[in-house]
Protein backbone atom coordinates (compact mmCIF):
# COMPACT_ATOMS: atom_id res chain seq x y z
CA UNK A 1 0.00 0.00 0.00
CA UNK A 2 2.57 2.21 0.55
CA UNK A 3 3.93 1.78 -3.20
CA UNK A 4 0.25 2.27 -4.35
CA UNK A 5 0.33 -1.39 -5.23
CA UNK A 6 -1.34 -4.07 -4.10
CA UNK A 7 0.30 -7.46 -3.13
CA UNK A 8 0.74 -10.01 -5.01
CA UNK A 9 0.94 -12.75 -2.47
CA UNK A 10 -2.36 -11.10 -0.63
CA UNK A 11 -3.84 -11.84 -4.05
CA UNK A 12 -3.15 -15.10 -4.07
CA UNK A 13 -3.82 -15.92 -0.58
CA UNK A 14 -7.19 -14.05 -1.33
CA UNK A 15 -7.61 -16.29 -4.19
CA UNK A 16 -6.85 -19.61 -2.46
CA UNK A 17 -9.67 -18.83 -0.01
CA UNK A 18 -12.36 -18.62 -2.31
CA UNK A 19 -11.09 -21.68 -4.18
CA UNK A 20 -11.09 -23.51 -0.85
CA UNK A 21 -14.53 -22.19 -0.08
CA UNK A 22 -16.25 -22.59 -3.55
CA UNK A 23 -15.13 -26.90 -3.62
CA UNK A 24 -16.50 -27.14 0.05
CA UNK A 25 -19.33 -29.38 -0.25
CA UNK A 26 -21.94 -28.77 2.73
CA UNK A 27 -23.94 -31.45 3.84
CA UNK A 28 -26.66 -29.89 6.09
CA UNK A 29 -28.95 -26.99 6.78
CA UNK A 30 -25.63 -25.94 9.48
CA UNK A 31 -23.13 -26.10 7.58
CA UNK A 32 -24.37 -24.24 4.24
CA UNK A 33 -25.39 -21.67 6.71
CA UNK A 34 -21.31 -21.64 7.96
CA UNK A 35 -20.50 -21.07 4.23
CA UNK A 36 -22.72 -18.53 3.38
CA UNK A 37 -21.36 -16.46 6.02
CA UNK A 38 -18.00 -17.47 5.68
CA UNK A 39 -18.28 -16.38 2.31
CA UNK A 40 -20.38 -13.14 3.25
CA UNK A 41 -17.04 -12.20 5.49
CA UNK A 42 -15.15 -13.12 2.86
CA UNK A 43 -16.93 -10.53 0.18
CA UNK A 44 -16.53 -7.87 2.88
CA UNK A 45 -13.26 -8.30 2.95
CA UNK A 46 -12.39 -8.50 -0.64
CA UNK A 47 -14.17 -5.04 -1.06
CA UNK A 48 -12.44 -3.93 2.31
CA UNK A 49 -9.53 -4.28 0.20
CA UNK A 50 -10.35 -3.46 -2.82
CA UNK A 51 -11.10 0.38 -1.13
CA UNK A 52 -7.55 0.09 0.18
CA UNK A 53 -6.13 -0.01 -2.87
CA UNK A 54 -8.33 2.40 -4.32
CA UNK A 55 -7.40 5.14 -1.58
CA UNK A 56 -3.73 4.12 -1.65
CA UNK A 57 -2.70 6.05 -4.79
CA UNK A 58 -4.56 9.24 -2.85
CA UNK A 59 -7.90 10.34 -2.52
CA UNK A 60 -7.42 13.59 -3.95
CA UNK A 61 -8.52 13.78 -7.68
CA UNK A 62 -6.13 16.08 -10.30
CA UNK A 63 -8.94 18.70 -11.18
CA UNK A 64 -9.39 19.25 -7.53
CA UNK A 65 -5.67 19.87 -6.89
CA UNK A 66 -5.83 21.88 -9.92
CA UNK A 67 -8.97 24.17 -8.54
CA UNK A 68 -7.37 24.19 -4.84
CA UNK A 69 -4.06 25.77 -6.09
CA UNK A 70 -5.37 27.95 -8.72
CA UNK A 71 -7.92 29.33 -5.94
CA UNK A 72 -4.66 29.54 -3.48
CA UNK A 73 -3.04 31.97 -6.02
CA UNK A 74 -5.99 33.66 -6.76
CA UNK A 75 -6.75 34.49 -3.15
CA UNK A 76 -3.10 35.48 -2.15
CA UNK A 77 -3.28 37.34 -5.74
CA UNK A 78 -6.10 39.06 -4.71
CA UNK A 79 -4.35 40.77 -1.67
CA UNK A 80 -2.41 43.04 -4.03
CA UNK A 81 -5.52 44.99 -4.95
CA UNK A 82 -6.20 45.83 -1.21
CA UNK A 83 -3.79 48.66 -1.09
CA UNK A 84 -2.33 50.04 2.31
CA UNK A 85 -0.52 53.12 3.13
CA UNK A 86 2.48 51.26 4.15
CA UNK A 87 3.99 48.36 2.26
CA UNK A 88 4.91 46.85 5.33
CA UNK A 89 1.67 46.17 6.56
CA UNK A 90 0.51 45.21 3.02
CA UNK A 91 3.22 42.83 2.70
CA UNK A 92 2.75 41.14 6.18
CA UNK A 93 -0.70 40.78 5.25
CA UNK A 94 -0.35 38.44 2.03
CA UNK A 95 2.55 36.64 4.07
CA UNK A 96 0.20 35.40 7.03
CA UNK A 97 -2.93 35.08 3.92
CA UNK A 98 -0.02 32.78 1.90
CA UNK A 99 1.06 30.47 5.11
CA UNK A 100 -1.99 30.07 6.28
CA UNK A 101 -3.62 28.88 2.90
CA UNK A 102 -0.54 26.83 1.43
CA UNK A 103 -1.11 25.49 5.46
CA UNK A 104 -3.77 23.74 4.61
CA UNK A 105 -2.57 22.90 1.68
CA UNK A 106 -0.14 21.02 3.74
CA UNK A 107 -2.47 19.26 5.63
CA UNK A 108 -4.02 17.98 2.22
CA UNK A 109 -0.98 16.84 1.25
CA UNK A 110 -0.02 14.69 4.63
CA UNK A 111 -3.35 12.70 3.90
CA UNK A 112 -4.03 12.74 0.50
CA UNK A 113 -2.00 9.05 0.76
CA UNK A 114 -2.85 7.58 3.65
CA UNK A 115 -0.41 5.04 3.53
CA UNK A 116 2.54 6.68 3.03
CA UNK A 117 4.60 9.72 4.03
CA UNK A 118 4.99 10.59 7.45
CA UNK A 119 0.97 10.67 8.48
CA UNK A 120 -0.17 7.87 7.45
CA UNK A 121 -2.28 4.43 8.86
CA UNK A 122 -0.27 1.78 10.84
CA UNK A 123 -0.64 -1.61 10.44
CA UNK A 124 -0.29 -2.03 14.53
CA UNK A 125 -4.23 -3.15 14.37
CA UNK A 126 -3.86 -5.53 11.60
CA UNK A 127 -0.88 -6.92 13.28
CA UNK A 128 -2.90 -7.10 16.69
CA UNK A 129 -5.30 -9.50 14.86
CA UNK A 130 -3.23 -11.82 12.74
CA UNK A 131 -1.24 -12.36 16.20
CA UNK A 132 -4.80 -13.46 18.27
CA UNK A 133 -5.65 -15.54 15.30
CA UNK A 134 -2.49 -17.35 15.61
CA UNK A 135 -2.79 -17.60 19.00
CA UNK A 136 -6.48 -18.77 19.03
CA UNK A 137 -7.20 -22.37 19.97
CA UNK A 138 -9.68 -24.24 17.52
CA UNK A 139 -13.22 -24.83 19.05
CA UNK A 140 -13.62 -28.39 20.37
CA UNK A 141 -16.06 -30.30 18.36
CA UNK A 142 -18.82 -30.77 21.60
CA UNK A 143 -22.07 -29.53 22.15
CA UNK A 144 -22.91 -26.81 24.06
Amino acid sequence: MEQSRSSHKATRALDATYAALLTFAPTDARTTAVLNEALDQLDGLTEARRTRIVLASGAVPGVLWFVLLAGAVLTIGFTLFFGTENLRVQALMTAILSLLIFSGLLVIVAVDQPYAGPVRLQPEALLAVLEEFAGAKPASGGSR
